[in-house]
């Protein structure tokens, strides 16, 4: 029988509509796979801690898989079974960043510069530099055979800006051999929730053909 940690860094507050997806995934999992499911979330603001400490739970609880879940993400109840049935040591949804101008998370190279687009028409898994790990499934032995620390925030001079820790741990990954792909099929079903602020001009650009015909 297989242990899968889903693992949750998590600040004051998650989502609603985070909450409902996580326990959906969970119970769908449990369901229909002999898996065994745990459940780790670490509060706090300092990311690069919460999931090297995740991580350390999950191993000392004998996890055989370790899956992060950002709490601003949605994905589909079979999340955790799509995930599993690849059979390869990292595997990730690519999802659009939060903020304008919307982009892909995935990274085809070091330089990140060149973001991996999922279109319309990609299909299967693509090996890729890194991506954020807001739905990220990582085989718990081969975390744990990475050197320390698997997290921290790095500053790239091409970039001349910081990057996050799921930059340096996927380029961790592949100094030590291990590929990280994306799921296009799954990232389609992934959202990333983010607030948006609006305003009397959204209403009138907005407008229904009906009141537009009133002018």
């Amino acid at each position: 029988m297989r242990t899968v940690a889903v693992c949750v860094p998590a600040r004051d507050m998650v989502h609603t509509a985070f909450a409902f997806d996580l326990a959906r995934a969970v119970a769908f999992h449990t369901a229909h796979s002999a898996d065994k499911v745990l459940l780790f979330q670490s509060m706090g603001t300092l990311i690069c801690n919460q999931r090297q400490e995740l991580a350390r739970e999950a191993m000392a609880a004998g996890a055989d898989w370790i899956l992060y879940l950002d709490t601003d993400m949605r994905f589909p109840k079979d999340t955790i079974v799509r995930l599993l049935a690849h059979g390869v040591p990292v595997v990730a949804a690519n999802y659009a960043t939060r903020r304008t101008p919307v982009q892909p998370v995935a990274f085809r190279q070091a330089g990140l510069s060149d973001r991996v687009q999922t279109g319309p028409q990609s299909t299967g898994l693509e090996p890729v530099f890194a991506v954020g790990m807001g739905v990220f499934l990582v085989k718990a032995d081969v975390m744990a055979a990475l050197p320390l620390p698997w997290f921290q925030i790095g500053w790239s001079p091409g970039l001349a800006d910081f990057v996050g820790e799921d930059m340096h741990f996927c380029r961790l990954l592949g100094e030590h051999g291990t590929a990280v792909v994306i799921d296009h099929d799954l990232s389609k079903e992934v959202r990333h929730l983010g607030g948006f602020e609006y305003d009397v001009q959204h209403a009138w650009l907005l407008r229904e053909p009906a009141e537009l015909e009133i002018e």
